[in-house]
């Protein structure tokens, strides 16, 4: 056991990039969807990652997040859920679209059950996302990737 703990460095991915200049609260919320996005970002709040070294912190309270990271294609029971976290957020505060789904509605779209992106649910305040990740999904990496260049102050759209 104790020699799996230490090759654990071995198989942890090995990344170039720097500390994020000031630090990130994030939301995660999925909104509906496969659960292809909502898994990636479990893979990167897992330990491999080292979030913590990256000054970025996932926060189960909307109270405390600055960042509404989205998910999934929004689904018309989820988006009241995502107005209210959206309403109960700090100001200043921004979204993150995560995959294709959140982004354009990806394969589904809109139909009797979803309302497609997160532009659709129409949140009070909301003119834009702050950061949109492509992919169906986007691997941890590219997210972390993402989320770091957000808090450096550079526009995400990839």
């Amino acid at each position: 056991m104790l020699r799996a703990f230490l090759d654990a460095s071995a198989w942890r991915p090995r990344d170039d990039l720097p500390r994020a200049p000031r630090a990130l609260t994030i939301l995660h919320r999925q909104a509906g969807g496969c659960d292809g996005c909502a898994m990636e970002i479990a893979a990167l709040r897992g330990g491999a990652y080292d979030l913590a070294r990256h000054c970025i912190r996932f926060v189960e309270t909307p109270h405390d997040a600055e960042l509404l990271l989205v998910t999934g294609n929004v689904t018309r029971a989820m988006a009241p859920w995502l107005m209210a976290a959206w309403n109960a957020m700090p100001a200043p505060k921004g979204v993150v679209a995560v995959g294709d789904c959140s982004i354009d509605g990806g394969p589904l779209g809109e139909t009797y059950a979803t309302l497609g992106s997160i532009a659709a649910v129409a949140l009070q305040g909301f003119t834009r996302c702050d950061m949109t990740l492509r992919g169906c999904p986007p691997s941890p990496a590219e997210i972390l990737r993402g989320l770091l260049l957000l808090a450096a102050g550079r526009v995400v759209s990839a």
